[in-house]
């Protein structure tokens, strides 16, 4: 399990635990300031039914700062503990029209928790590679808040 400074980081695929390897990233311009900077690639063969593979924070309690991020093909929620952040992004991109059309490039959901973020495979799914991107930095201030964003988003690493 990737250990960080707001807790270990479990993967979870309907519930049950599952064993990862946390990639370790090299940092670059947009994120010279983290302390952590990691991807967990997640193979999963979808077969028609609804599951959820889950990244969450194992004991974290929430905090009002804690906020969603989003940006162009990211999900991404951050988390603020004592002088830190730590964000953890997903690849994806998704809305519904008013009448409940499903508007999006991306054949899964993503959806966020109080601890954490989740890929939602549908029954349409054939996706078969998830990627999480988890940074943190452990003395956040305004000029280096968004830094977190750069490094999590897992399009980029």
């Amino acid at each position: 399990m990737l250990e960080t400074p707001f807790g270990l980081i479990g993967i979870f695929i309907d519930d049950k635990p599952i064993s990862y390897n946390a990639v370790k990233c090299d940092y670059d311009k947009t994120c010279m300031d983290l302390d952590g900077r990691y991807t967990i690639h997640i193979d999963y063969s979808p077969d028609g039914k609804r599951h959820e593979i889950v990244c969450s924070i194992k004991d974290y309690q929430s905090s009002r700062e804690d906020s969603i991020e989003t940006g162009e093909r990211l999900e991404l929620k951050s988390f603020y503990f004592r002088s830190g952040k730590l964000s953890i992004g997903m690849e994806g991109d998704a809305g519904y029209f008013p009448d409940g059309t499903r508007i999006s490039d991306y054949d899964y959901e993503n959806e966020y928790m109080e601890n954490g973020v989740k890929y939602v495979i549908l029954p349409q799914t054939t996706t078969t590679e998830y990627v999480f991107g988890i940074a943190w930095i452990d003395n956040v201030n305004k000029e280096n808040d968004v830094q977190t964003w750069y490094g999590a988003d897992p399009t980029l690493s």
